[in-house]
């Protein structure tokens, strides 16, 4: 149902585009309609995922889950790449570049995604989930620094915004009953998807949309199986009905929402898209507090809040 959304959004795109390729629709039109519903597309897939993420890895150990939701998602992008094959995409890249972004951003992501489901298995969802949500400011600074970009002020001032709400959550002591933060992963999670992420824009313009989104869970996978061999930790498989399910989902939204926000900021609005894609923790806080009773103090209450805000706010300023 969720691949039939996507590929109905994009078949509506390619419609607008073939037909009035230059014009600008106002707000409230039906293009409108469909920028939002790419941005709610990746909320609710990043959002729902990152919960059912934390689920399995209780179940199965986060090194299991993080290689398990790279190799099974591969079937969205493999799926909606084959797709748009049949209906006459022109598949031309350039295969060196591709793989060699691929393989960087791909091995950054993967160890981001060990890194993320560690902290969901050990700290609180809600407080790794926002921290980690924070991984925009690291891709703007590494592309100010790796790219020349520049910082504007409003965007300095944010960035600002995003740290003391970090500060907020994870620098207080902890309090009876407050399970563990696990801000330092959220942190190592934030920096690690920060660069990849400030990577993925090079791969995306390299090899497209689809093929960007299958070669870096591709190499992800590789490094997240690479990890748990050098590790020495099996590969468990869930037990039960549930457990199957609750993993698959988590792999199966987690790739739809790469390729609902890689097609929607290349068919639909950027500044639309990016704030809907940065607000997902939302989906995932609210799912922890209603199913797992988690109870931050006001403190956390309040440095969340300037995380997501910020980040959200940045991302419509920044464009990214």
């Amino acid at each position: 149902m969720w691949l039939l959304l996507v590929i109905r959004l994009a078949l509506a795109d390619e419609v607008r585009h073939d037909k009035e390729p230059t014009w600008k629709y106002p707000l409230g039109s039906l293009v409108s309609f469909i920028d939002i519903a790419w941005g709610l597309l990746v909320l609710s897939s990043w959002g729902v995922a990152d919960f059912l993420a934390r689920m399995s890895s209780v179940r199965i150990g986060s090194g299991s889950t993080a290689f398990l939701v790279q190799a099974l998602g591969l079937a969205v992008p493999a799926t909606a790449l084959c797709i748009s094959l049949v209906l006459g995409s022109d598949l031309n890249v350039n295969v060196g570049r591709t793989l060699l972004l691929g393989i960087v951003t791909g091995g950054i992501l993967g160890l981001a995604y060990v890194v993320y489901y560690n902290g969901l298995e050990r700290g609180s969802v809600s407080i790794v989930s926002a921290v980690a949500s924070a991984w925009l400011v690291v891709t703007l600074l590494f592309a100010a620094l790796a790219f020349g970009e520049s910082i504007l002020w409003n965007q300095a001032i944010l960035i600002g915004v995003v740290v003391v709400g970090i500060f907020a959550v994870g620098f207080q002591r902890q309090a009876v009953g407050v399970p563990n933060a696990g801000v330092s992963y959220g942190l190592a999670a934030m920096v690690m998807l920060g660069v990849a992420l400030a990577l993925w824009v090079p791969l995306t313009k390299t090899a497209g949309p689809l093929l960007a989104v299958f070669t870096a869970r591709a190499l992800a996978a590789v490094v997240t199986g690479g990890y748990l061999w050098a590790k020495g930790i099996g590969l468990h498989w869930p037990s039960g009905r549930i457990g199957v399910l609750t993993l698959c989902g988590a792999a199966a939204l987690d790739s739809l929402g790469f390729v609902a926000y890689n097609i929607g900021i290349e068919r639909a609005s950027l500044v639309v898209i990016a704030p809907f894609a940065a607000a997902h923790p939302v989906g995932t806080i609210i799912l922890a507090l209603l199913i797992l009773g988690e109870r931050p103090v006001i403190r956390q209450w309040v440095g969340m809040a300037l995380v997501v805000a910020g980040v959200v706010a940045l991302s419509a300023v920044a464009g990214v």
